[in-house]
């Protein structure tokens, strides 16, 4: 199993992106007090072998008693380091401090208030300071000739002096940075989601068969104005492609029913003189293929032009529920006439589009009913508003359709009856589709446990409307 951990998404990468400078610029920031630290103990340790060397220098020409004596100077004029880093930053009872002991353990000089610290290098050594305060030093003893003792030490609160002015620059400088980069990672998430918002946006116009629009350009060259211009290029490309193809099967269409149409009209005109005759009846037959013939070339011409968008010109707003009543009406009695009942429900929902292809939309869908459902006894037909669409659901108690034909029933051409002994040509349900995607909406088929539920679903427009409708026969 495979775990992603790598964000997916604008916002991840953005939150990703500031947590990452976020912990490096505290990692940098642990690393530099840790550097700086050593540092400042470096120079605590260089001041009192500093003094020390000095003292041993004054020790070795001129005994114990001038030493003592410089250390009782220097201790009464102790003043601010002047060595590398900490020079001019002791105050007052923060400098050097000393003590110098006989060999019997006894003071001789120096006015340090801590305890004789083992030979050598002591790192935390407790002391008072003049105010009263008890502090840590650093500090070295000196073993002498004649086991005297010379120690000296640094307060160790300039470390944390020091530790608090770097912290508090790395704070505002922190500070900064940080809002410094919040605003550029916020910044570079929106411009990108603008950029993707918009490319999708387009892309999304596109699948709902607005075939006119382009990624959007902004004419700076970047990398997303490259990928919209390849884009854009794709799409002239397959629009190129389809409109061809679509030209192609209107011309053919078009070409083959001018012919049919005069062949349909001799038939028309031989059929009165063949009455009566043997020959009538094969007339009639070849009359009625002629006008299935028709019906399927000009059900391929509308799908083109549907297809085409150009329809999308005489779009206007008007009442989805008056319309669907309409056309209900006009098919209740031949419904009535199977033994069955058409019932109509719903809201006022007002849509954008052209009215006679969504009345056609409903004729189709009742024709699919009354042919594909003989023995129906129910079918109903509600129009309601859901959030931002409109719902056109149309029903039936038939035998239905098997789930895995679900998605082929709206492809042209294709019938369910193997042996197309049953009337049609395979394209009512296309040209459903097809409308309702010129319109940007979808069709689909609802899962029920009896019968056919199929579902559009366009956008609705805001328009009030008063009466409301629940028809039943």
């Amino acid at each position: 199993m495979v775990i992603k951990v790598w964000p997916r998404t604008i916002r991840g990468l953005v939150i990703t992106v500031a947590l990452i400078s976020t912990v490096m610029s505290l990692l940098l920031f642990a690393a530099m007090i840790l550097v700086v630290h050593h540092e400042l103990e470096r120079q605590l340790d260089q001041r009192i072998e500093v003094e020390t060397r000095s003292l041993l220098g004054a020790y070795n020409d001129r005994g114990f008693a001038e030493l003592a004596r410089i250390v009782d100077m220097r201790d009464r004029n102790r003043s601010p380091s002047q060595i590398g880093y900490l020079a001019g930053d002791d105050d007052e009872g923060r400098a050097t401090g000393y003590m110098l002991v006989d060999a019997q353990g006894k003071r001789r000089a120096g006015s340090l208030d801590a305890p004789i610290p083992p030979p050598g290098w002591s790192e935390f050594l407790r002391f008072r300071r003049t105010d009263g305060s008890w502090g840590e030093a650093q500090a070295l003893n000196t073993q002498l000739p004649g086991h005297s003792q010379l120690i000296i030490t640094a307060d160790r609160a300039i470390l944390d002096a020091m530790h608090w002015k770097i912290f508090k620059l790395f704070a505002a400088g922190f500070g900064l940075m940080a809002t410094l980069s919040l605003i550029v990672t916020i910044g570079f998430g929106r411009a990108v989601r603008h950029r993707l918002t918009s490319i999708e946006t387009s892309a999304q116009a596109i699948m709902g068969c607005d075939l006119s629009r382009r990624m959007p350009l902004d004419g700076s060259g970047s990398e997303f104005d490259r990928l919209s211009d390849v884009l854009n290029r794709m799409l002239d490309r397959m629009g190129e492609l389809l409109e061809n193809l679509r030209q192609v099967s209107g011309d053919i269409a078009h070409d083959l029913r001018t012919p049919l149409q005069r062949v349909r009209a001799r038939l028309d005109a031989m059929t009165p003189k063949a009455k009566g005759t043997a020959l009538q009846q094969d007339l009639e037959t070849v009359n009625r293929d002629t006008e299935e013939l028709l019906d399927l070339f000009s059900s391929l011409l509308a799908i083109s032009e549907i297809e085409g968008q150009s329809i999308r010109s005489r779009f206007v707003a008007f009442d989805l529920l008056q319309a669907v009543e309409d056309i209900a009406d006009l098919y209740r009695p031949a419904i009535e006439e199977r033994g069955a009942t058409l019932t109509l429900a719903g809201e006022p929902v007002s849509v954008s589009g052209d009215r006679k292809l969504l009345q056609q939309v409903v004729a189709n869908l009742l024709d699919n009913s009354l042919i594909h459902a003989p023995n129906a006894k129910r079918i109903d037909i509600s129009v309601e508003r859901a959030g931002r669409d409109a719902i056109l659901l149309v029903s039936d108690d038939g035998p239905g359709i098997p789930p895995s034909e679900h998605q082929h029933i709206f492809r042209r051409l294709t019938r369910l009856d193997a042996s197309r002994s049953k009337p049609g040509h395979g394209l009512g349900l296309s040209l459903v589709d097809a409308i309702m995607r010129a319109h940007g909406g979808t069709v689909s088929i609802e899962p029920t446990t009896v019968g056919l539920r199929i579902c559009c679903s366009l956008p609705a427009v805001d328009t009030p409307f008063r009466h409301s409708v629940a028809k039943a026969s």
